[in-house]
């Protein structure tokens, strides 16, 4: 079958034929058979060892591998296999491997130098998935070093390819068509019911009823062909497939659900041929990679589910966002490849404007423990400094550093431990990793594949009237939040976890048999690893559970402020609550495998599914965590300082002890500053005199820098408050503490003569007047002058050896201001005259001479 990409094969085994270092980007639509006929052209060229093409997606790895099979005539498994996580169909002489990048990404750590293979093609590229990114980083690496003969492949539908091509670099650039027809695209935003009750907000369709709306319009209309619909999530299409089973338009279609959580061979059936037109209700699985034959018709919801970095579980999950116009034009692509066709779009086109042009690399949203651990067990020492497509934003690497910290996976050089090799070893995230391997340690192996398979879940309870289905499964002896939970999830497994059946217990049905599959898996690779499993015992296991949990979840260590409040200090200075039915509310400690951070004045946390901890635990597992200080506080209350004793888990006080004996004397100092200079406490004696001198010696530091005057900043101010504060323990002390004596000594002799002379408080004018001079932070220093005594003040007067002009606030007989100026010349010139004008009537006592100077010279003053 003669594909539009078969139009640069011959390129394309030219480009990869020199076998030294080459690499190829490949820009071709979704439909012109890249994924498919691309991996064979290069089996054709004759490259030796294995070619693996990484596909974002279980289910186009699996069809992809399959069609291919088929299309070349051998049987899945032979010639042409796949690996997708917790399933593979390859064998030794298998030379076309199809694999997810999470696969791929475990095979470089277990072969980083790919010894068996030739090629690498990364497919549907432009998806900017983190793992891609980075094993390619790791390929090019590869490439430069120990395998120059390997050939990199990357291909792309809609990426815009200038920025990759100098990635790249050098890098045979080729480009091939598509085969598609012209697509008609409709608009169909929502429209909101009027809500029945008066005032209430407009009522919103369901999704499911929207698409149902806009698929009976579209069959209505000739040639409509298969139609394919994308929603974000399984929910969302197992309600529209309800819908449309139960509309009498669809009579006469197969209707398929397609998504990444249905066995292959419903998934096969939902993307093949059939008798009848179908109606395919898919996520974006169906965006790339697979063409479907015979859809005419794309309805698109304008949503998809992707990763991003929940901080409330620790890890990445996936949150509904809307589409870019990117992936829009791929959903609508699917429309025409057999003809002409339509897509109906349920936004409107000037929100589609808005949107953004391409999807945000994965890079910038999701958490990087996981790739820094294993950019560290392949010998990146520092992340920052590998071959990044897009950099990750320096936040993200602190926080990942952080966590590989805790857990113990890297020191604090940043340098991998053994732990940390033994984490990344296992396919798993990190903070999970490292719970099996607590489990293992602690003889707790099935317990805590069960808490991670929980905390990874959606959940096993749900609310029910009454209250939380949790209480009724919580024990007065429990020290876990996760027995109750495990009580839980065991009577839904006897029901076969059947909804109809748990929901009147507040069970979650399909939470608990979501759990169940992740259990199931965990606890495959524990029996892989020859790990002892036994029988779930929580009550049995309590010490071991609670070690185990404190090894994996030391980040989110808290203790209570006091037996009388759920109220919580948690590790990292973050405050926090532990809900009110918690197993762990009387434990002297506890951790928290759930929380919910809320930004606010501080970071609250809200601490769930706790488990109790013994504080004496935490010197046996992390022995280079404890600090122990013997340092001073502030008693709020009395208004003095204590001597404080602490011992910390990190920055976690875990045990404080005080007392009004033994006090450091230099914190007392410090920390009484510090009350003084916020305004909490008043020196009495810090008068306006005081602040002035302040203001003078900062100012005049500036003014005559060739002075080296020691200068006035706020750290100096800290430190003066501080020396006055000096042997007291209290604000008693220190409330009529003379200020003057820590300030003279400020200075020397010499200094202090220099402040007076170029700084002065009072300056002589030259007609024998005297005038104080105002020194205030970030003003012009200035005098106030009634006009009468400026008579004779003719310039400008001056300070700091006539570099620094003062501003004059000429006043009114009422010693009001009337000008305010550092130009006396000018006004006596022009001003004067002017306010004479305005004032001699007001004030005919005044002398108001038309000529100061001639007036002056006359003996005016004396008169």
């Amino acid at each position: 079958m003669r594909l539009p990409v078969h139009e640069i094969e011959a390129d394309l085994k030219a480009a990869v034929a020199r076998g030294e270092r080459d690499r190829v980007l490949l820009k071709a639509p979704t439909g012109s058979g890249k994924s498919t006929a691309v991996p064979g052209m290069l089996m054709d060229a004759g490259i030796s060892g294995k070619i693996l093409v990484i596909e974002p997606r279980r289910m186009a790895a699996r069809l992809l591998a399959g069609w291919v099979a088929k299309l070349r005539g051998s049987r899945l498994g032979g010639e042409v296999g796949y690996a997708v996580r917790f399933d593979t169909n390859y064998g030794r002489d298998t030379r076309l491997i199809y694999m997810t990048d999470g696969v791929f990404q475990r095979w470089l750590q277990e072969d980083p130098e790919l010894k068996d293979v030739g090629a690498v093609v990364f497919d549907e590229f432009h998806e900017r998935r983190l793992a891609v990114d980075v094993a390619l980083g790791r390929c090019l690496d590869l490439q430069e070093a120990a395998r120059p003969d390997l050939r990199v492949l990357v291909m792309s539908a809609t990426l815009e390819t200038r920025g990759l091509a100098e990635y790249l670099a050098p890098a045979q650039m080729l480009e091939a068509g598509g085969r598609t027809f012209p697509i008609e695209t409709a608009y169909r935003p929502e429209r909101p019911k009027v809500n029945d009750r008066r005032g209430g907000p407009p009522v919103e369709t369901p999704v499911w009823e929207r698409i149902a709306t806009v698929c009976k319009e579209a069959l209505a209309l000739p040639d409509a062909g298969d139609v394919l619909c994308f929603l974000p999530g399984m929910h969302e299409i197992r309600k529209t497939v309800e819908t449309l089973e139960n509309a009498s338009f669809a009579r006469g279609h197969d209707i398929f659900p397609l998504h990444g959580g249905l066995p292959p061979a419903a998934q096969e059936a939902a993307v093949s041929p059939g008798k009848r037109p179908k109606i395919i209700v898919s996520t974006n699985v169906a965006e790339t990679s697979l063409t479907i034959e015979g859809v005419r018709t794309v309805i698109d919801a304008g949503f998809a589910r992707e990763a991003s970095f929940d901080p409330r579980r620790g890890i990445d999950t996936l949150l509904v966002r809307k589409i870019s116009r990117a992936s829009a034009e791929q959903r609508a692509g699917r429309a025409g490849r057999t003809g002409p066709g339509r897509a109906f779009r349920l936004w409107s086109e000037s929100e589609h404007a808005r949107r953004e042009a391409f999807d945000a690399p994965e890079v910038r949203r999701v958490d990087l423990a996981e790739t820094v651990l294993l950019l560290k067990a392949a010998g990146v020492r520092d992340v920052r400094e590998f071959r990044w497509l897009d950099a990750p934003l320096e936040e993200s690497l602190q926080r990942s550093e952080s966590l590989l910290h805790d857990l113990g996976a890297i020191d604090s050089h940043g340098n991998l431990t053994d732990e940390g090799r033994a984490m990344a070893a296992l396919p798993l995230e990190p903070r999970y990793s490292r719970l099996m391997l607590a489990g293992v340690e602690q003889g707790c192996v099935a317990e805590m594949a069960f808490i991670a398979a929980a905390v990874q879940g959606e959940g096993i309870f749900v609310n029910k009237r009454g209250g939380i289905g949790r209480k009724d499964f919580v024990f007065k002896e429990d020290a876990s939040d996760f027995e109750a939970e495990w009580r839980a999830f065991d009577s839904a497994a006897g029901m076969d976890f059947n909804p109809q059946r748990c929901a009147p217990l507040g069970i979650h049905g399909r939470g608990a048999r979501e759990v169940a599959q992740g259990f199931d898996r965990l606890r495959k690779l524990a029996l892989q690893r020859g790990w002892p499993w036994e029988p779930i015992d929580f009550a049995a296991h309590r010490e071991p559970v609670g070690r185990a949990m404190l090894a994996s979840f030391s980040d989110r260590l808290a203790v209570r402020f006091g037996e009388a409040t759920l109220a919580c200090r948690v590790v990292h200075k973050r405050k926090g609550k532990l809900d009110d039915d918690s197993a762990a509310k009387n434990a002297a400690a506890f951790v928290a495998a759930e929380i919910t951070e809320v930004e606010g004045r501080d970071v609250t946390v809200q601490l769930r599914r706790a488990t109790a901890v013994d504080p004496a635990w935490l010197k046996e597992l992390f022995p280079g965590d404890f600090t122990l200080t013997d340092g001073a506080a502030y008693d709020e209350p009395r208004r003095r300082v204590v001597s404080r004793k602490e011992t910390r888990f990190r920055d976690l006080v875990l045990e404080s002890k005080e007392s009004d004996h033994g006090i450091n004397l230099d914190a007392a100092a410090e920390i009484l500053a510090a009350r003084v200079l916020s305004g909490e406490l008043v020196l009495k004696n810090w008068d306006a005199a005081v602040d002035q001198w302040c203001t003078r010696l900062d100012y005049l530091g500036k003014w005559m820098p060739d002075l080296k005057l020691p200068g006035w900043s706020d750290e100096d101010r800290a430190a003066a408050v501080a020396q006055i504060c000096h042997g007291a323990v209290s604000y008693k002390d220190i409330k009529e503490r003379q200020v003057w004596p820590v300030l003279r000594e400020w200075l020397s002799h010499t200094q202090r003569a220099a402040l007076d002379s170029y700084a002065p408080e009072r300056i002589s004018l030259p007609n024998g007047q005297s005038a104080k001079i105002t020194y205030e932070p970030g003003k012009d220093p200035w005098i106030a002058l009634r006009v009468r005594d400026l008579f004779g003040v003719w310039q400008t007067p001056t300070i700091a050896s006539g570099r620094v002009p003062l501003l004059v606030h000429i006043c009114a007989p009422n010693h009001r201001p009337w000008q305010m100026t550092k130009d006396l010349a000018s006004f006596w010139a022009g001003g004067y005259t002017q306010m004479k004008k305005d004032l001699a009537g007001r004030y005919p006592k005044q002398p108001w001479p038309d000529d100061p100077k001639a007036w002056l010279a006359a003996g005016g003053q004396k008169r």
